[in-house]
């Protein structure tokens, strides 16, 4: 007899969990288990439905979980997994390429961070939050709903009061827009060249069940990229500093060897080379590679704390310990007053000073 199983689903307006979740079960890998997928309204009721045992799972943007531990953990239910995020970037709405923008465009964003990433790759361009807009008659603020928001801002973009906007690629969707996008890639397409790393769990789905849940199904539904992309940024994210939470990029994924070692070779990497060797320099293509990549950026764009790491999976647990030690010596050296040579030097501000956004 084929299992049934009902799946309880969250959406956020950049994370859209039920249509994954649905495409998910409708999937040739699960076409022997029977699956009702429901919305349901929080986070709070959707743990109620699992404790009463009216949902057997709860898939949810990872965001959610983000402090809410306890919570779960006090409701009887145990996080167990992830899903790989599919489309993490965001996108920048507007007929332009971002490098094709007039000097002193207008680009909008409710990020900080995308904001800092934007100036970092264009410093001659304006960028501003929603509230900064200013149209010809303001009547009171942007709509505060994420898709009513995005809708505001097409029409603003085709009033032609700014010249862009960057939304998730979900809004982009649910919110119908038909002018063109253009993704915010986290690599370059030369070395040195712009890139934006993603906000963190974006587009990365939890999956929370009762503690008995089956380990066998649990094993099916969860991906493995997308739980040890769960697992490090909660780490990452559970020891920042609060001043830190509006302004890093973090983006965690699983590399084959032969991926790192032509990547290596175009950007004649030799440290990634390395990394791809083990303590006799032989090569070990078997064994998958985790990335992980942390960012902050300055208010003005012009300075970049960047953190690159590469580990085996089969290690990166433990790894993880000692990346957390070092990010973090960096952080707090990059954001401490720089000491003065000599009493009478001037005043030397922090690298990337926190708290200025």
């Amino acid at each position: 007899m084929n299992d049934l199983i009902v799946v309880g689903t969250l959406d956020s307006a950049d994370c859209q969990v039920y249509s994954q979740m649905t495409a998910l079960f409708d999937s040739a890998d699960l076409q022997d288990v029977q699956a009702s997928v429901k919305t349901t309204a929080d986070l709070d009721a959707g743990l109620r439905q699992l404790a009463s045992g009216d949902a057997d799972l709860l898939a949810i943007p990872a965001t959610l979980v983000h402090g809410q531990e306890s919570q779960i953990t006090q409701s009887g239910c145990t996080v167990i997994g992830a899903r790989t995020p599919r489309r993490p970037n965001m996108v920048l709405v507007s007929p332009n390429r971002l490098f094709y923008q007039p000097k002193s465009a207008i680009i909008v964003s409710d990020s900080e961070l995308v904001r800092r990433q934007l100036l970092r790759a264009r410093p001659d361009i304006m960028v501003m939050v929603p509230e900064e807009v200013l149209t010809p008659v303001k009547v009171g603020h942007p709509p505060a709903g994420e898709i009513d928001r995005a809708n505001w801002l097409g029409e603003q973009l085709d009033a032609g009061h700014i010249d862009g906007f960057v939304i998730s690629r979900a809004e982009y969707e649910t919110s119908g827009q038909t002018e063109r996008r253009h993704t915010l890639m986290p690599f370059p397409k030369e070395r040195g060249g712009a890139h934006f790393l993603p906000k963190p769990y974006s587009d990365l789905i939890a999956l929370i069940a009762r503690t008995a849940f089956p380990l066998a199904l649990a094993d099916r539904v969860t991906e493995l990229e997308g739980n040890t992309a769960l697992w490090v940024q909660s780490r990452i994210m559970g020891v920042l500093d609060e001043k830190l939470l509006e302004i890093i990029g973090i983006q965690v994924r699983h590399r084959q060897v032969g991926s790192l070692l032509r990547q290596a070779e175009e950007e004649k990497d030799l440290v990634l080379m390395d990394s791809c060797h083990n303590s006799e320099g032989e090569v070990i293509e078997d064994e998958v590679r985790v990335e992980i990549r942390l960012e902050i950026v300055s208010k003005d764009g012009s300075r970049t704390l960047a953190f690159d790491r590469i580990v085996a999976r089969s290690d990166y647990q433990h790894s993880i310990v000692s990346m957390i030690r070092d990010w973090d010596k960096l952080v707090k050296e990059v954001t401490r007053n720089v000491p003065k040579d000599h009493l009478s030097d001037a005043d030397a501000p922090p690298f990337i000073p926190v708290g200025d956004s």
